[in-house]
């Protein structure tokens, strides 16, 4: 429930804040869109993974995980190097250091996926959430 609050309320900041597009670089709001497509993957994968925390070796869950996670790994590049570089430095290094904190409690989250083991997967999803956080905060504010 926590969850959804935050995607409604996300959803909100960024059409406001998109409202004023013309005084920011187009990477900008291209990571404001992608982010919406990342909200969408994690909140998929939260419910995969309470399913899996119950279940861990359910292959149906297990596979539409790993789809979703592909989708999560096309959408990365828009949050690349090239696209930080349109921004002032400071906003950039917050932007890559939250991201590559992202990027490892996702690869961390699919070790535990790997594993099927159920307190590996609820500990590794909760960083999921919290890095994800700290990345929309981040492109929300940019």
């Amino acid at each position: 429930m926590k969850f959804l609050v935050l995607a409604a309320f996300l959803c909100t900041l960024v059409a406001a804040t998109t409202a004023q597009y013309a005084t920011k670089p187009p990477v900008v709001y291209q990571m404001q869109n992608a982010l919406g497509g990342v909200l969408r993957i994690v909140y998929d994968l939260s419910s995969d993974n309470k399913q899996l925390i119950i279940n861990p070796n359910n292959e149906q869950i297990i596979s539409g995980a790993l789809l979703s996670l592909d989708d999560l790994y096309n959408i990365f590049p828009t949050f690349g190097a090239s696209n930080r570089a349109a921004l002032p430095m400071t906003t950039s290094a917050r932007l890559s250091s939250a991201f590559n904190n992202f990027q490892n409690a996702i690869s961390g989250w699919e070790t535990a996926l790997d594993q099927r083991n159920p307190d590996n997967l609820a500990s590794t999803f909760k960083a999921v959430e919290n890095a994800f956080l700290d990345l929309a905060g981040i492109v929300v504010a940019l």
